[in-house]
């Protein structure tokens, strides 16, 4: 009988910049953040930054999903309050570029495999006998396509730091509302926007965690599958993930044959896979 997993973890911050996910593995929990950065000329309108806010949600979110009693929505929603309190009186928690991180978290429950994913970070399982079975919320990146076309007029002519802050401002106006995305920020609602679900433990065979940072193979270069990214993982582990990524960012590295807004980005990967039953 299986009732737990191990985890390995790897996270990198970005050549030159602070890492601004987060992950803590312990406890048969899992807890993985991807804090969302602004560019330089733009105020978040907190006094903390985005290292101190995913650290502060990830942690308090660890802690609550570690009562079984209370499923995983319900245990984001009361992180996301916790640290509304925790931030100082001049924090501007009703700016649009408040601190704001996609949430990724598994746990253990007696049978079951429970998981909650919040934006586009992404959990990856291999089940037995169900096959390969991905989650992630990609809204967020259909915004920004859809806000890219339409303001491309408006932007192409500005320098490519006023360029970044117009589209970076026009994302931020619509996250977390009915036309736009989902993120974890100061509004505990945001919570009942999660992706989640369960599975017999005993069907899993390995399951990953990892930023969208992690997953750039797959999601925005199209050089690998899932079953390819997993297999990989499973073999060499999520430092060699990680590495050869940045191999991959590297070798594009004025973003023309792969367009995105930075050539690299924070990547965090956790792989699980089952521990038998002491005795």
């Amino acid at each position: 009988m299986l009732t737990a997993l191990d985890a390995r973890v790897a996270t990198q911050a970005r050549p030159g910049a602070r890492n601004e996910d987060f992950v803590l593995a312990a406890a048969d929990v899992v807890v993985v953040l991807d804090g969302a950065g602004l560019p330089a000329a733009l105020d978040s309108g907190c006094a903390h930054g985005v290292p101190w806010f995913v650290r502060t949600l990830g942690t308090a979110l660890h802690r609550r999903a570690a009562d079984r009693r209370t499923d995983l929505a319900a245990c984001l929603a009361g992180a996301i309050r916790q640290t509304a309190r925790a931030h100082a009186a001049g924090c501007d928690l009703d700016s649009p570029l408040t601190p704001s991180a996609t949430v990724a978290a598994v746990r253990t429950n007696a049978d079951l495999l429970e998981w909650l994913v919040l934006a586009d970070s992404t959990l990856v399982l291999r089940l037995a006998p169900g096959g390969l079975r991905t989650v992630s919320d990609h809204r967020v990146s259909h915004v920004t396509t859809v806000q890219r076309t339409a303001m491309a007029a408006q932007v192409d002519r500005l320098a490519p730091a006023e360029r970044a802050a117009a589209l970076a401002r026009a994302q931020r106006r619509v996250m977390n509302t009915a036309r736009g995305y989902w993120a974890a920020a100061a509004d505990p609602a945001a919570a009942g926007e999660a992706l989640t679900g369960s599975v017999p433990l005993a069907e899993v065979r390995a399951a990953a965690l990892l930023t969208d940072g992690a997953a750039r193979a797959v999601d925005d270069f199209g050089v690998r599958g899932w079953p390819e990214l997993l297999e990989d993982l499973e073999t060499h582990g999520p430092r060699h993930l990680i590495a050869r990524t940045r191999e991959l960012e590297l070798s594009d590295p004025d973003c023309r044959r792969w367009p995105r807004a930075k050539c690299h980005d924070d990547a965090t990967a956790v792989l699980l896979l089952p521990r038998p039953a002491a005795g």
